[in-house]
């Protein structure tokens, strides 16, 4: 069974840590030694050497823990420290909300804490070594990184100035858990420089393993906001589903150019810095029969005491006109302890960016929502010729990874690509990253070349680490592709697939079928595969409504090839039906499509009602081949008819009087140039045979669209069937069903 964490360095946290109970010492970590090394990798910037000592936990305080809780809630309040790490900070902050998440984290935590002599109990048998003295001083914090878990055990070596925390620390004191964290983080980046500069989304990811999406509230003109493209009401339950379902929510305001990071604005909000998300509601306020509907927030600042002082913050008098009971109920106070509410048109006026961190269940065994999951890694290299670039790049961009996905029933599909994380490496950069969804053909089992299928989903290019989007998608078959922005821009990358449904996703990696080791045996002197027929069944214009139709498609090649299709069912009279499939031509010139109309039965054998043919030599003639065609085909059918069928007025009853003549007649005017089929039951109304064998159907005789209808050219087979003294022949007629849409391509090479 595989681990469900790696270890980084291999070092193991129960064995250090029992060796070190075993000889009465204390664990210094020689991978992150209490060093200069450790703080920084760049030794120009000056801020870095000024005089610092690296204490232990029980030298800071004698009364150490890793968690202090205040009427069994988590203090949620953290004090940044010198380095630029304020979204690292404000992570923490958001995290400390959320229980559960932190105890992934920080596993374990209560074996891992200082036992003092007034706390009843033992833990792990030894304790006796976890007091206060004898605690060996390490610890061990877990973090999501590039689709792993990874365990970092650190000591308890914290740098100080004047015996006081320098990083991030408690606001009280006593509590360690957020010093020892960003030291685990820093040594997982390699050092506490590295934490200068980043995203809270990311921070998020890192210490939840969530789903990261990213929300704009404005557009980049400023003429929209997120209210006008979702609505209101939209808006406010995404963000009331997601707190339900116990999503990390936070937001942030962007720094414009004339602004400062961290800078405090005078409506209390501090810029670049991010808020947790921790409730939305809508109250009605006002008199008994005049009340007004308003929305409002309630924000957390990690920071605490640095508040909003707007409308409805803590010293607001609109509180006045809620009741204290609701008051209670919202848990509403007056304190500076970083919560505070705000109206909805307010934070929507304020603040730029909703990150909604999601948590995605993929267990068996649960009784909540369940999400189906799919993780693949690769990378974008010049020496595999797959760094294509985006879409742009028409000549590249298919060089690119290529991902089949098939969806059998309407589903939602939450697509996150992630770059490596390049924290580590100072002054490193990242790539601006994408991808894009392409709608196929139902049956595609290779890579695709050409840039000549729909666009179904799309995210925006972003210099981010992680780029996520959330689409709806019908069943199908399409192709994902992600890249990099640039052209020959190298990295790896992690792609994760969350569905509502079920789906198969996989690696495209054939580029057109081979051509096998045997295929001269038995085709001698054949070509292989030289071009590819694209079909696609738009829809169709019926008469009546058949319930529990689908169609049944199938390609005939060197007249022994066949390959069948069948499209889903439907039951109305005018379907878009949209299925697509591809099939690879061998000998275009003798190669054709047929599409049959079935009927299914519950009980017994489906029916075939009508059904219609394309010769593909027709559309892959020269100035034919390459182009889309759109084609409207009659359903027709099979029947038997006299021979002499097909003359009228004098010539039937010359027919009747000289057979002979009557049969050589027929058999000249069936590939004459006029002939007119009048049937009874109302086959062939208003069919005229014209030279070459295709004809056209007035409209006027029937009701179908006032359109020209081609059909197929009239045929006989050879079997005659003789009741009595009547010859009866084989005979294509209008099925009375109604036509087929096809839109058709041929293109010469199997590269489509």
């Amino acid at each position: 069974m595989p681990k469900k964490y790696k270890k980084l360095f291999n070092q193991d946290y129960k064995k250090i840590f029992m060796y070190c109970a075993r000889t009465a010492s204390h664990f210094r970590d020689d991978m992150f030694p209490p060093c200069d090394t450790s703080l920084w990798k760049h030794k120009s910037i000056p801020e870095y050497h000024e005089p610092l000592e690296w204490k232990r936990c029980k030298d800071i305080t004698s009364d150490p823990h890793l968690f202090i809780f205040k009427n069994k809630q988590l203090n949620t309040d953290v004090v940044k420290g010198v380095i630029g790490d304020c979204w690292f900070v404000a992570a923490l902050g958001v995290l400390a909300a959320h229980p559960k998440l932190l105890n992934k984290v920080v596993p374990k935590w209560t074996a891992q804490d200082w036992c003092h002599s007034t706390e009843p109990g033992k833990q792990l048998g030894v304790y006796n070594f976890r007091d206060t003295e004898r605690h060996p001083g390490i610890f061990r914090f877990r973090f999501y990184r590039f689709g792993e878990w990874i365990e970092v055990v650190v000591d308890d070596y914290l740098p100080t100035k004047n015996r006081r925390l320098i990083y991030a620390h408690s606001k009280n004191p006593k509590e360690m858990w957020c010093s020892l964290l960003e030291k685990a983080y820093a040594k997982l980046c390699k050092c506490y420089e590295a934490l200068e500069g980043g995203s809270s989304s990311d921070a998020l990811v890192d210490l939840t393993g969530a789903v990261p999406e990213t929300i704009q509230l404005h557009s980049e003109e400023g003429e929209d906001n997120i209210l006008q493209k979702m609505g209101e009401k939209n808006f406010v339950a995404m963000i009331q589903v997601a707190i339900r379902e116990k999503a990390l929510v936070s937001c942030s305001i962007d720094v414009l150019e004339d602004e400062i990071q961290q800078e405090r604005l005078p409506n209390g909000l501090v810029v670049g810095h991010a808020y947790g998300i921790t409730n939305i509601q809508v109250l009605k306020v006002g008199a008994m029969f005049n009340k007004n509907e308003i929305i409002l927030i309630r924000l957390h600042n990690p920071w605490g005491e640095v508040e909003w002082n707007g409308l409805w913050s803590d010293k607001s008098p609109e509180w006045q006109n809620i009741s204290k009971s609701k008051r209670k109920q919202l848990g509403f106070t007056i304190a500076d302890d970083g919560d505070f509410w705000m109206s909805f048109q307010d934070f929507i006026s304020n603040f730029s960016t909703l990150t909604i961190c999601r948590c995605i269940n993929t267990s068996l065994l649960t009784f909540d929502r369940r999400w189906h999951g799919a993780m693949f890694r690769g990378e974008w290299l010049i020496e595999n010729e797959t760094a294509g670039g985006c879409i742009n790049n028409a000549e590249t961009f298919y060089q690119n990874p290529q991902y089949s996905i098939k969806i059998h029933k309407s589903t939602i599909l939450i697509v996150s690509l992630m770059q490596q994380d390049n924290h580590a490496e100072i002054g490193a950069e990242k790539i601006t990253i994408g991808f894009i969804i392409l709608k196929v053909e139902l049956n595609r089992k290779y890579r695709i070349h050409k840039p000549t299928y729909e666009i179904a989903g799309r995210v925006t290019y972003i210099n981010s680490r992680e780029v996520t989007q959330r689409f709806s998608l019908k069943p199908g078959h399409y192709i994902l592709i992600p890249s990099a922005y640039n052209v020959d821009d190298e990295g790896s990358y992690f792609m994760r697939l969350f569905s509502s449904n079920p789906i198969n996703a996989r690696l495209l990696r054939k580029d057109s079928p081979k051509r096998k080791w045997y295929y001269p045996l038995i085709y001698y002197g054949k070509p292989y595969f030289v071009g590819t027929i694209r079909a696609q069944i738009l829809g169709g214009q019926f008469s009546r409504r058949i319930d529990k139709v689908y169609i049944k498609i199938t390609f005939t090649d060197f007249k022994k090839t066949v390959v069948s299709q069948i499209t889903p069912k439907f039951d109305t009279v005018k379907p878009e039906i949209g299925a697509e499939y591809l099939f690879y031509a061998r000998d275009p010139s003798n190669a054709r499509l047929l599409f049959q109309l079935y009927q299914h039965q519950t009980f017994g054998k489906d029916i075939l009602i009508g059904e219609t043919r394309i010769l593909v030599n027709d559309y892959s003639k020269e100035g034919k081949d390459g182009k889309f065609w759109e084609i409207t085909k009659t359903l027709t059918r099979v029947i038997q008819v006299p021979k002499h069928m097909g003359m009228i007025r004098t010539e039937e009853v010359e027919a009747s009087d000289n057979p002979a003549h009557v049969y050589s007649r027929n058999e000249r005017l069936a590939s004459g140039s006029h002939t007119s089929l009048s049937m009874p039951g109302g086959y062939g109304r208003g069919i005229e045979y014209g030279v070459g064998g295709i004809g056209v159907m007035d409209s006027s005789t029937y009701d179908m669209p006032n359109k020209k209808v081609f059909v197929e050219q009239m045929r006989r087979r050879k079997k005659i069937k003789k009741v009595g003294q009547t010859t009866f022949v084989p005979q294509i007629v209008d099925a009375g069903i109604g036509d087929l849409q096809i839109r058709l391509l041929y293109s010469c090479g199997i590269n489509s």
